[in-house]
């Protein structure tokens, strides 16, 4: 019993230590999304933002993970 313990407590450890590894590596790949996304509708102009029903202040908003994408669908 005392080793399935250690075993668990072993495995744990790894995979934290796994997710702050990758951690880094994910946080620049959302980071890279969101900009990409926020100078596609950046480069759209105001009468094409109006149609999808977007402000230029909502942009940094919509291309976050935190948008109301229900809107868009």
């Amino acid at each position: 019993m005392n080793e399935k313990l250690l075993s668990g407590g072993f495995e744990l450890r790894l995979r934290k230590a796994v997710q702050l590894l990758f951690s880094p590596a994910r946080s620049l790949m959302l980071w890279r999304r969101r900009r990409s996304v926020e100078n596609r509708l950046g480069a759209l102009s105001d009468h094409m933002l109006k149609d999808i029903a977007v402000s230029r202040g909502e942009i940094p908003f919509v291309a976050s993970r935190d948008g109301d994408w229900n809107r868009f669908r």
